[in-house]
């Protein structure tokens, strides 16, 4: 085994709870000056948690004085946004002392977004970025290289960005006509006094109505109507059909109820299903697909966006109170820009997960944007290049006049990403989403076209200044990184260079960047392009090495897919091995939670060479409410160290591996436990801890002598823990360990009747006797024909005297005629707790008050509930009794005191 005493402190003890919260509380509200306000990358990891696992991966954990509380506050200032920089400079001081005053040498191999190496920058130390994605690079290089490198770039580019924007709105004030502050109606030519910017436009999708029957006439595909809904200030459209001209015009409505409207504003199309709102005939979501593909959808015009006049808030103009753009216009002026054409194609259908517009006849990037939106941005585009060409004219360098037109350019894509066809309404706040409000170029029916010069929603003053004073506090950084674009499986450093490796790596098949990032990279060439002829040149970013398990890309095979995958992660991580130096720690931020993207992670991490050492569970995203939600809050990060393993580490035995295996668990569970831990996050932290019995042979053999698969240890570590949770319950009532036994090993499926039977009476409980399982107002087991079923938590816990001591289980006989108390099942209370809080999450703490039960006891029931963490495929669902109990698990403390309720 390794010697423990250069163990660092990410291998002994860190407060995973505070680098939770502060990690998820950094995604809350402005961020002002954050890193991540640059540009879009996706699946970034919060600064908190980047910051947390540099600074403890670089730290021993010998001769550690903080107590455990001391150890706490500190990674609390440490993480916490916007918290005290001298926190920041102790755990810099710290790191640099570690390294006998020198600053150690940290490597990303997948750096994406930039958080890992841009915290590791911030710590003092000598940073590598490697990213292939071309897009990624360049944002890395805009946060970690240009702002340190030259001193003052953020006035270059407020100096230059406004005479961009000044130039660009002179170009194209007049698609963007005002409207009179007054009347409603379109003013031109009159004093700037009287007029207001819209600020948006909204638009619908329509196709010819299949109703032949009927003159010719276009049905609208509107998903919804609505514009505003606030409390005492609700505004729709109200459609209002034409039968003279057979045309569909809306009017504005506002009433300071729902009710008040007088009509629905949530009916209208789904999935392109629409009834027309003209004749009443059915528009089938395959015709509005056919039809879509034959280029033969258009769009039709539904309001305008305006400030109003007077006191705040927004006006909504009909159709006829403002001016319609011109599409011939656009198409004219957009060819005289001379840019290269827009005929990139988009990935096809389903290749971006959630990715539906492809199947609507969106076939090049071109047909994301509106003609007025193409050539808005392709003016600001060209216009960045004529910026750089004259701050070189005025005599800036090179390099910084490409740093500064490089941030224009980030700038820009984030205004393409406010003004897309993709984009909604976001009726509570009455603006724009953005086009990737998830990880998918989802179709829209009904869209959100921005004014990008009126002050609101993708405002590209607004982001022009935001870029420049990010500029600004990065340039406190004073040492730039080596920002590299390769592959993670070729670094450009030598071997035994590094003191760490800390990376987020691809996961599996979540997300293909490289897809993703191409509606960024068509406006990066056309802006920045000729300052990067390598990196930009290509028709697309890279895909071929890109490591994500995609099939389209290997003739559909997914075989094909998840080796191509695996082959690059084993050689990503050999990189590693081969630059580390002896001793020096390897952290992996890891998310995926099915067992085969784990089993992937394991057998490469393993055969490049490496033991794992320690497994932490972090939660790292947006926190929400834990009770009442519909989804489980699961720990969404995990914090893999590895060591390089001993060369002569040699091959174990299955039996050798699981017998240590058992030790790791009891020691994992006794501990985390401890700590607090629950859930899905202490079986996931558990199963990594397990990972060390693995990894530290070079292989091990079952008795057969075949190599024990990653993905059937991964199996067997879960079951014990599993095991092991639910062996914390021996000592409860029999009905509760009946169907703790009956959930484990048959879930919520029909179970035949001897069979059930047979475990009944192997746990002590009764199944079908007058006072049995099957039997009373409220049972735990429903009879199905010849087979039972589990009635869970949904099934049984709205009774509200369920679990209560006054109550049998079946909540109709009198105490007095009781036994004791406490031999009430012990699932009775964790139904009804579990109940109260999926519906009445205030009755939670009253209600557990109220019952006379082991705290204790009830939280390993939960857990034991719980079930599973690691899923066998990504479409494996939890039931909704195992996603409730880890919703409860998460809040648990807060429900029960540090202390618990005795």
């Amino acid at each position: 085994m390794r010697d423990s005493s250069d163990k660092r402190l990410i291998e002994d003890v860190i407060p995973i709870d505070v680098i939770s919260r502060t990690s998820a509380s950094e995604k809350v509200g402005g961020r002002v000056g954050h890193p991540a306000s640059l540009h879009l990358w996706w699946a970034r990891r919060p600064l908190a948690a980047s910051r947390a696992a540099i600074y403890s991966a670089l730290v021993p954990a010998a001769g550690r004085t903080r107590s455990v509380q001391e150890l706490s506050d500190f990674f609390d200032a440490l993480c916490t946004w916007g918290g005290p920089e001298q926190a920041v400079e102790t755990a810099r001081a710290e790191v640099l002392a570690a390294h006998g005053g020198r600053a150690p040498k940290v490597v990303d191999l997948f750096s994406g977004g930039g958080a890992i190496p841009l915290e590791a920058l911030r710590l003092g130390c000598e940073v590598t970025a490697n990213e292939l994605n071309p897009v990624a690079h360049l944002i890395e290089r805009t946060l970690m290289e240009f702002p340190q490198r030259y001193p003052g770039l953020g006035d270059d580019i407020r100096r230059w960005g406004t005479l961009w924007v000044d130039e660009a709105w002179a170009d194209l004030s007049d698609l963007y006509p005002t409207v009179d502050s007054g009347t409603g109606q379109t003013m031109i030519g009159d004093s700037e006094t009287d007029r207001r910017p819209p600020l948006a436009y909204l638009w619908t999708r329509a196709v010819r109505c299949p109703n032949p029957a009927a003159p010719a006439h276009d049905a609208h595909l509107l998903r919804q109507t609505w514009l505003g809904r606030r409390k005492g200030r609700y505004v729709a459209l109200r459609p209002i059909a034409d039968r003279d001209s057979w045309t569909l015009r809306y009017e504005v409505v506002e009433s300071s109820t729902e009710d008040g409207l007088g009509f629905d504003p949530a009916e209208g199309s789904r999935g392109g299903e629409v009834t027309c709102r003209i004749c009443g005939a059915p528009v089938e979501g395959r015709y509005v697909k056919e039809e879509a593909r034959a280029g033969r959808m258009t769009t039709a015009p539904l309001a305008a966006i305006a400030l109003k006049a007077v006191g705040r808030g927004r006006d909504y103009l009909p159709v006829g109170e403002y001016e319609l753009p011109d599409d011939a216009e656009c198409a004219r002026r957009l060819a005289e820009l001379q840019l290269e054409p827009m005929d990139e194609s988009l990935p096809g259908t389903m290749r971006i997960t959630g990715g539906t517009c492809m199947v609507y006849g969106f076939s090049h990037y071109r047909d994301l944007f509106t003609p007025r939106q193409l050539l808005a941005l392709s003016t600001l585009s060209a216009g960045i290049r004529r910026v750089h060409d004259r701050a070189r004219e005025d005599g800036m360098e090179e390099g910084r006049a490409g740093a500064m037109a490089t941030a224009l350019a980030m700038a820009l894509n984030r205004v393409a990403d406010r003004l897309s066809n993709l984009c909604r309404l976001d009726t509570k706040n009455e603006g724009g989403t953005n086009t990737f409000a998830r990880q998918a170029l989802p179709m829209v029916w009904d869209f959100y076209e921005a004014n990008p010069f009126a002050g609101a929603s993708g405002d590209v003053r607004k982001y022009l200044k935001e870029t420049a004073n990010l500029v600004d506090r990065l340039a406190n950084i004073r040492n730039p990184a080596q920002c590299v674009r390769g592959s993670a499986t070729a670094l450009p450093l030598p071997a035994d260079s590094q003191d760490a490796v800390v990376t987020d790596p691809p996961y599996y098949d979540n997300i293909s960047y490289a897809d993703l990032s191409d509606f960024f990279y068509v406006w990066l060439k056309r802006s920045v392009g000729f300052l990067y002829p390598t990196d930009l040149g290509g028709d697309l970013t890279p895909k071929r090495s890109e490591a994500v398990v995609a099939a389209y890309r290997h003739a559909g095979s997914k075989d094909a897919a998840r080796n191509h995958y695996e082959t690059l992660m084993e050689q990503s991580f050999k990189e590693a091995h081969r630059v580390l130096k002896p001793g020096a720690p390897l952290v992996c931020v890891y998310a995926h939670k099915t067992t085969s993207g784990w089993s992937s992670l394991v057998e490469a991490l393993r055969s490049a060479g490496f033991m794992i050492t320690e497994a932490w569970p972090l939660d790292t995203e947006m926190p929400e409410r834990a009770v009442g939600r519909g989804t489980a809050s699961l720990a969404s990060s995990i914090f893999l160290v590895a060591r390089k393993r001993d060369a002569n580490a040699g091959v174990g035995s299955e039996a050798e591996v699981m017998s240590e295996l058992n030790d790791i668990i009891k020691e994992r569970l006794e501990r985390l436990e401890g700590l607090g831990i629950t859930g899905a996050d202490l079986v996931i932290a558990t199963v990594g801890a397990g990972l060390r019995a693995l990894t530290r042979f070079e292989r091990v053999e079952q008795d057969n002598g075949d190599a024990l698969p990653a993905e059937r240890f991964l199996e067997t570590v879960q079951s014990r823990v599993l095991d092991a949770i639910f062996g914390s319950l021996a000592g409860v009532d029999p009905v509760t360990r009946y169907y703790v036994a009956a959930q484990y090993s048959y879930g919520y499926s029909p179970v035949p009747f001897d069979e059930a039977n047979n475990l009944a009476r192997m746990t002590g409980a009764d199944l079908d006797s007058p006072n049995g399982l099957t039997n009373g107002a409220n049972p735990h087991v429903a009879k199905v024909k010849s087979a039972v079923v589990l009635r869970d938590f949904e099934d049984r816990g709205d009774d509200e005297r369920l679990g209560l001591p006054h109550f049998d289980a079946g909540g109709t006989m009198p105490l007095v005629e009781l036994a004791p108390p406490t031999t009430l099942p012990l699932i009775d209370v964790a139904h009804a707790l579990l109940w109260r809080a999926e519906h009445k999450p205030a009755d939670v703490r009253p209600y557990l008050l109220s019952t006379n039960v082991d705290t204790l006891r009830l939280q390993q029931l939960i857990q034991a509930l719980a079930g599973r963490a690691l899923r066998s495929t990504p479409n494996e669902a939890k039931t909704r009794e195992a996603s409730a109990a880890e919703r409860l698990l998460v809040s648990w403390r807060s429900i029960t005191g540090d202390q618990g309720l005795v």
